[in-house]
């Protein structure tokens, strides 16, 4: 009986284990060198997407709150957006996409999972 028991116990650790290693290492990306956009291939339309882009996170009132603690009011930020020039409005734009603001559920959900699997081995364990 100890040694299934044994056994039992390592085969949990070993799945536990993998599923820690597996969930947090991140994987490695790979990219290909492009060529940026010339200022003749940015038209007015992709100037329009990336101000929706960032006029749509600002609609965010921590956002704006936090904008407000630095001084400003909704008149000067779209006057400083006004100012910026395509380069700069497609830069701050991509930036904004790539935020997550609301954190990485990935690993939150990876612990959750790993705790459902330890429990469901565990009751499968008593069972036998």
């Amino acid at each position: 009986m100890k040694m299934i028991w044994y056994r039992s116990h390592t085969l949990i650790g070993t799945v536990i284990i993998a599923l820690i290693f597996g969930t947090t290492l991140t994987p490695k990306g790979w990219a290909m060198l492009a060529p940026a956009p010339t200022a003749a291939q940015t038209s007015p339309s992709h100037r329009e997407a990336d101000l929706q882009i960032i006029q749509k996170q600002l609609e965010s009132k921590v956002l704006r709150q936090r904008l407000k603690e630095f001084g400003l009011n909704d008149k000067e930020i779209n006057t400083r957006l006004s100012k910026l020039s395509d380069a700069e409005l497609h830069q701050m734009a991509s930036r904004v996409q790539t935020m997550n603001p609301a954190g990485d559920g990935g690993i939150i959900i990876a612990v959750l999972l790993i705790g459902i699997l330890v429990l469901l081995f565990v009751y499968l364990l008593k069972r036998v």
